[in-house]
C-alpha cells in the first residue's frame, strides 16, 4: 500500500524526506523491520523505539513515525506526530482497509467478568450467525478457528491484521474484551464499538497506573461518544452508577439489586448451577443456567441485554442460555477418586473474595488453596490476597503465578504477611504444588487453584514457558 494511502487521517506535525514509497509492512519491534516498512518509534517503559531507528533503516525501513525531531538520509521519510500511540493506531486501521468500520463490534470494558461476558455474548450471537469473532484472554476466535492471544486486548497492529483476517473469512460481528491498558494506550483509537458493556471496577493494576482512581477514570472516561454507539451498564457498581448519569452515551442499565432496564430476581445458585428470573428490557425468562455464583448472573444479564439489543429473539436467548456449559477456566469443576478440585482465574482480592465465599457455602470439609501472585503485583495486594485466602482457607499452598523476574520467595513473605490461622506450604513449581494439594485433599474438602483459569503459560524470567492449570488437573486427576 502507499505510504500517502497509510497516512491518511494522521495528524502531522512535520514530514522529512516524503516519498510515496510501496509500503509492505508496519511495525514498532526494531528486529521485526524488514525491506519497504514503516517503523513507529514507541517509546515503552523499558525501550525507546528511537534509539533503534539506524537498525531500522539498515533493516530496510524507508519510514519513521516519531514524536522527536531527527536527521536522517535523505531517502527516508520522516513522520513527526503529537502522539505516536495515536498514529500507530490510524496507520494499522488504513493499512489494514479499515475493516473494523465494516464489522458490527461488541466491547466488554471491567475489572472482572470480561472473558465470561464475551464468550456468553458470542454464544448468543451464535443463534442467528455462526461466523462470530471473539477477541480475548482465552484466545482470538474466528468462527471455529482459535489462535493464542498474548494480551487481552492485543496492539494495533496485530488488532487490525485480526480485523482483516476476520473479514477476509466472512465474520461480520466481533466481540472483544478491551483492559484497562489497552485504553490507556489508546489501542483502540478510531475503533467505533456498536455496544459497550461495562461490568465492574474492583482493584487492579496498581502498580500500572499507580491508584485507584487513576484505573477507575481511565475506564470510565472511554463510554463517551466519540468511542461507541451505545453502551450496556452495571448499575449495581459504585463506578457504573457513576457512568450511567454522566454519560452521553444512550445507556441501556442492569443490575441486581438497584433499578434498571435489565435485571434478576429470585436467584438460586449451588455448585452445579443457577436459577433465577431475568427482566431483559421487559422480557420476562426463567433461567436454569449451569454458571455458578451470583458474579455469573452479572454476566449473563449483561449478555442477554446484548443479544436482545442486537435483535436476538428472547426465546432463543433462553434456551442458549440454559444449554450454555461452563466457560473454560472460569469456576471449573473437576471430581474423581473422591477428590473435588475446583480451578479458577479469580486473581484479584474482589474475585478471590467471590469465588472463595461461593466455595465456602457449598464445601462441607476444608478449603485447601493454591495460588500466588504476579511479579508486577505490590505489597499491598499480595497482603490483602493472604488475607482473603486466610479468612476461607484452611490450607494454603503459596506458588508460582507469572512470577517474571521477581523472587518466588519475596512474593510468598509478602503473601505470608496476610495469613494467621491457615496452615502454609511455599512450593515454587505449580504442579508439584498441584500434586501436594491432592494428597492435602479428602473425600469432603475442595482443592481450588486459583489465578490462571485457562492460561496456557507461565512468565518466568522473560521467558514465556507453555503450563496449563487444566491440563495438569485433568493429567493428575484422571490419567495417572
Amino acid at each position: 500500500m502507499r505510504l500517502k494511502k497509510i497516512l491518511k487521517d494522521l495528524e502531522v506535525l512535520k514530514i522529512q524526506n516524503f516519498k510515496n514509497y510501496n509500503i509492505k509492512s508496519i511495525t514498532h519491534i526494531s528486529t521485526d523491520v524488514e525491506k519497504n516498512s514503516i517503523f513507529v518509534c514507541i517509546k515503552g517503559n523499558n525501550f525507546d523505539g528511537n534509539v533503534f531507528i539506524e537498525q531500522a533503516i539498515l533493516s530496510g525501513a524507508k519510514c519513521l513515525i516519531t514524536e522527536e525531531d531527527i536527521n536522517v538520509g535523505a531517502q527516508i521519510t520522516v513522520i513527526k506526530v503529537k502522539d505516536v500511540r495515536i498514529a500507530m493506531s490510524i496507520i494499522a486501521k488504513n493499512f489494514y482497509n479499515k475493516c473494523c468500520d465494516k464489522m458490527k463490534i461488541v466491547g466488554i470494558v471491567g475489572t472482572a467478568g470480561k472473558t465470561t461476558t464475551s464468550i456468553i455474548i458470542a454464544n448468543l450471537l451464535k443463534v442467528n450467525d455462526k461466523n462470530i469473532g471473539i477477541i480475548g484472554t482465552n484466545g482470538i476466535y474466528i468462527g471455529d478457528i482459535k489462535l493464542n492471544n498474548n494480551f487481552t486486548t492485543p496492539d494495533p497492529l496485530e488488532l487490525h491484521y485480526i480485523f482483516y483476517q476476520m473479514i477476509m473469512l466472512g465474520v461480520k460481528t466481533v466481540v472483544m474484551e478491551i483492559s484497562a491498558q489497552a485504553i490507556f494506550y489508546k489501542k483502540l483509537y478510531g475503533i467505533y464499538l456498536d455496544i459497550c458493556v461495562f461490568t465492574n471496577i474492583s482493584e487492579e493494576h496498581l502498580d500500572f497506573f499507580g491508584s485507584m482512581e487513576k484505573y477507575a477514570r481511565c475506564k470510565m472516561d472511554y463510554f463517551n461518544p466519540s468511542n461507541m454507539k451505545e453502551c450496556v451498564v452495571n448499575v449495581d457498581d459504585f463506578f457504573g452508577m457513576e457512568i450511567a448519569y454522566k454519560t452521553k452515551v444512550p445507556c441501556v442499565s442492569y443490575a441486581i439489586n438497584e433499578p434498571a432496564n435489565s435485571f434478576a430476581i429470585d436467584i438460586k445458585t449451588s455448585i452445579n448451577g443457577t436459577q433465577f428470573v431475568a427482566n431483559i428490557i421487559d422480557d420476562v425468562v426463567n433461567i436454569n443456567s449451569k454458571l455458578v455464583g451470583q458474579f455469573n448472573v452479572y454476566n449473563l444479564i449483561a449478555g442477554m441485554t446484548v443479544a436482545k439489543m442486537l435483535g436476538i429473539d428472547i426465546a432463543k436467548i433462553k434456551n442458549t442460555i440454559d444449554n450454555l456449559n461452563c466457560i473454560e477456566g472460569r469456576f471449573n469443576l473437576f471430581e474423581n477418586k473422591n477428590k473435588k478440585v475446583l480451578v479458577d482465574f479469580a486473581h484479584t482480592p474482589d474475585s478471590f473474595e467471590k469465588t472463595l465465599s461461593l466455595v465456602k457455602t457449598f464445601v462441607r470439609g476444608e478449603i485447601i488453596l493454591i495460588f500466588g501472585c504476579v511479579g508486577y503485583s505490590n505489597f499491598e495486594k499480595r497482603v490483602e490476597m493472604g488475607r482473603i485466602a486466610d479468612k476461607y482457607s484452611n490450607i494454603i499452598i503459596i506458588t508460582t503465578d507469572n512470577r517474571g523476574t521477581t523472587c518466588f520467595e519475596k512474593i510468598a513473605e509478602d503473601i505470608c504477611q496476610g495469613i494467621v490461622d491457615a496452615k502454609i506450604f511455599k512450593i515454587e513449581d505449580r504442579v508439584e504444588a498441584i500434586k501436594k494439594g491432592l494428597e492435602l485433599c479428602k473425600e469432603d474438602d475442595i482443592l481450588c487453584i486459583l489465578g490462571k483459569g485457562a492460561e496456557n503459560f507461565q512468565m518466568i524470567e522473560n521467558t514465556r514457558i507453555k503450563y496449563s492449570d487444566i491440563e495438569t488437573v485433568n493429567k493428575l486427576l484422571f490419567e495417572e
